[in-house]
């Protein structure tokens, strides 16, 4: 309950999306039921250490200094550091997600670096349905972008970004509908 809480503080819609899309993926990639669930699950926790980021760097009406995006990047070591008192499998899927969303194909994510398959699936699987929600939805410094701008972000991210496979199945189930992007 106390982690339910603490995830409405922290875009509770964003979280949401994240998590049921991440889920859907995963079922279309035909990974077992059991494990797609957990993903989705844990995928709701990708941001809560963000609840330790100053409101000013989290609302900011500009695009972050280096600084504050120095700062926003220890989400990460926060959401682990919350997470790490609980030991089920749900939330051992969710610190995964969380030491491993940002990391990026090409090894220059962060917090480690990770290159190619040493990121972990449900760490490569988020990061698609996160950066496919974060462009679509609005936020403090955006407004949303067209489906076909998110789209066109993702195809120039892959092998950069994110896994060239996934992506391609990605994009493949998003443009034939098989997986909602949006009010899932």
């Amino acid at each position: 309950m106390i982690l339910q809480n603490v995830l409405r503080m922290v875009d509770p819609e964003h979280s949401s999306r994240v998590s049921v899309l991440a889920r859907n993926f995963a079922q279309a990639l035909s990974i077992p039921e059991r494990e797609a669930m957990l993903i989705g699950m844990g995928a709701k926790y990708h941001d809560i250490g963000k609840i330790s980021i100053p409101l000013s760097i989290l609302q900011s009406p500009m695009p972050l200094t280096e600084e504050q995006q120095e700062v926003m990047k220890r989400h990460v070591e926060y959401g682990l550091s919350i997470l790490s008192v609980y030991h089920s499998e749900e939330m051992n899927v969710a610190k995964t997600i969380i030491a491993t969303h940002h990391e990026r194909w090409d090894g220059t994510g962060y917090p480690n670096q990770l290159k190619g398959e040493d990121i972990p699936l449900v760490g490569r699987i988020v990061a698609l349905c996160d950066v496919f929600d974060s462009l679509s939805s609005e936020r403090p410094y955006k407004p949303a972008w067209t489906l076909g701008q998110v789209l066109d972000h993702i195809r120039q991210e892959r092998g950069k970004a994110f896994d060239p496979e996934l992506t391609d199945k990605f994009l493949e189930m998003i443009c034939e509908g098989v997986l909602e992007g949006k009010a899932l």
